[in-house]
């Protein structure tokens, strides 16, 4: 299923039935429980997320009433990880040896420093809980009311038993055979094409690419802008001085530049519902029993959900995730396979009329371009220094952020002499690619 497809449908009157959002884009705060997704989002500070009680309430929220014998709470050890939240893996053994344990993920909000505040104020545990409380229901709702609905909302997200502004339970789905692959290796076309179908069934709401969000996601960004011009400035190679004086216009809050690119009222296509972070570590994939190879996949942290179009997305995607050389041949190629499946979902399976063309998208794709290739600079060097990185340093006194600048830029010294020239060129090589895919409209 498309989850652009049910706002596009939403927004532009398709459906009175469904209306995932409310007056200036908000949600309404109401306390409900439906058992279908998860106990309502509501601040509860009883809910510590290192209490064996806590995850009992919320079996017995869920209506789940069996004694429980254990309950087992363990740290993973991600490296390069938990940037907005500490996360744990939870296992309840029942009393009833017969009954299967129950495994869970956890995510509890980062409590200390500047940088929770941050994420307080953009509201990031709180979007992707009413999501799993409130929208993914109603879209549901709307969903199965429809003729050809078959299902395609099921198993496109973990299932949720529990999301509040604190804290988000999630079914463990490493035991349902899915696994994260490789953050470091970038998707080949079969992978990349998994992605981009789940992408055209997934489901968004409230923007965080706008200026209020610079607080946050302005460093995330300017890391990388920064970042580049250190890499090109020290180890020049063919074609950097042209990517230098590209990125110039990005070097002073270069976060708020690029959102003027992405204005919800003049774009080609209509208003879509956007994961936001899209990249390899956002998403599990379900591996075939014999061959070991990535299947489908399903998405995983929804705390930058956001309006948009629908290509931000795609390039976020694409540029981030996606292999230099599978992007350079296929592009074209995988947004054609985004809007096929989306149409498929809006139109056959939902019934209602995709209100842009294969070119509308096509034209946002290159209009927000730089988006792409802003964020893209973390494939060619950022998850390498983000490796290196314990994401509980989020966690702590002072500005997380400015510690993340200077983590990255002091990675990209220990490199530069090493690296600082592959780099160098593939930054030039991203840039390339940029200019043939602008070149490209301009010569039709």
């Amino acid at each position: 299923m498309d989850t652009s497809a049910l706002l596009i449908a939403a927004e532009h009157g398709t459906s009175s039935n469904f209306n995932p959002l409310r007056k200036n884009g908000n949600f309404k705060k109401e306390n409900i429980w439906d058992k279908k997704s998860c106990y309502r989002y509501k601040m509860d500070t009883t809910m510590n997320p290192d209490s064996e009680e806590t995850y009992k309430k919320i079996l017995l929220k869920n209506g789940i009433n069996t004694p429980v014998k254990n309950v087992c709470i363990k740290i993973p050890n991600f490296h390069g990880d938990q940037f907005a939240s500490q996360c744990k893996l939870v296992t309840v053994e029942f009393a009833d040896g017969t009954i299967p344990k129950l495994e869970l993920f956890v995510k509890a909000a980062i409590t200390i420093g500047e940088y929770a505040e941050q994420m307080r104020d953009v509201l990031m545990f709180e979007k992707e809980a009413q999501y799993f409380s409130k929208l993914l229901p109603e879209m549901e709702e709307f969903a199965k009311a429809q003729q050809g609905y078959d299902g395609f909302l099921e198993g496109l997200l973990p299932k949720c038993y529990y999301a509040s502004d604190v804290l988000i339970v999630f079914e463990n789905m490493t035991y349902q055979g899915f696994a994260m692959l490789n953050k470091a290796v970038l998707h080949d076309f079969q992978i990349a094409e998994a992605v981009i179908r789940t992408l055209a069934k997934f489901h968004a709401s409230k923007s965080i690419l706008s200026e209020a969000g610079e607080v946050l996601y302005g460093g995330w960004m300017q890391n990388g802008v920064d970042g580049a011009i250190k890499i090109l400035s020290s180890k020049p190679t063919p074609g950097s001085e042209k990517v230098l004086e590209y990125l110039k216009k990005y070097e002073t809050r270069g976060f708020l530049k690029i959102c003027k690119l992405l204005p919800l009222d003049n774009q080609s296509c209509s208003m879509s519902l956007n994961h936001g972070d899209l990249w390899n570590g956002n998403v599990m994939f379900q591996l075939n029993a014999e061959t070991k190879k990535p299947e489908s996949c399903l998405m995983l942290d929804l705390q930058t959900i956001h309006l948009g179009s629908p290509a931000v997305d795609l390039l976020i995607y694409l540029f981030i995730a996606v292999d230099h050389e599978v992007r350079k041949k296929e592009w074209k190629n995988l947004v054609r396979i985004f809007y096929d499946q989306l149409g498929e979902v809006v139109i056959d399976k939902l019934g209602q009329k995709l209100k842009f063309s294969f070119e509308d998208l096509l034209s946002d794709f290159r209009t927000q371009i730089d988006i792409g290739f802003v964020f893209g600079m973390y494939s060619v060097f950022g998850f390498e220094a983000l490796a290196n990185i314990d994401g509980n340093a989020m966690n702590s006194e002072g500005s997380a952020l400015d510690n993340l600048s200077s983590t990255i830029i002091t990675s990209l010294d220990r490199t530069m002499e090493q690296k600082g020239s592959t780099f160098s060129e593939n930054i030039v090589q991203m840039y390339n690619e940029v200019v043939d895919i602008l070149s490209e409209k301009n010569n039709q």
